[in-house]
C-alpha cells in the first residue's frame, strides 16, 4: 500500500491518501475520518456517503484545510 501525505501551504498535515495494488484509493483528513475514495476501473470519485463526486481522480479536493478543528 502507497502512502501519500497531503499538506496545506503553510506545510502542515491536512490529510492522506491510501492507494492499494489495484490502484484503488481511500482520502482520509487529518483525524483519520475517511471523506471519500477512487475507483481506477470506473474512473471516478466518491465522497463518503457513495455520492459520485466526478470522473477523473479528484480525491484530494475532497479533503478540506480544517488542522485547526478537532
Amino acid at each position: 500500500m502507497k502512502r501519500k501525505i497531503l499538506k496545506n501551504v503553510r506545510g502542515q498535515t491536512i490529510g492522506l491518501v491510501d492507494e492499494d495494488e489495484q490502484g484503488r484509493k481511500l482520502g482520509k483528513d487529518v483525524h483519520g475520518k475517511l471523506v471519500g475514495r477512487y475507483e481506477p476501473k470506473s474512473d471516478q470519485t466518491y465522497n463518503v456517503e457513495g455520492q459520485l463526486k466526478s470522473h477523473g481522480d479528484t480525491l484530494s479536493s475532497l479533503i478540506t484545510d480544517d488542522w485547526k478543528s478537532g
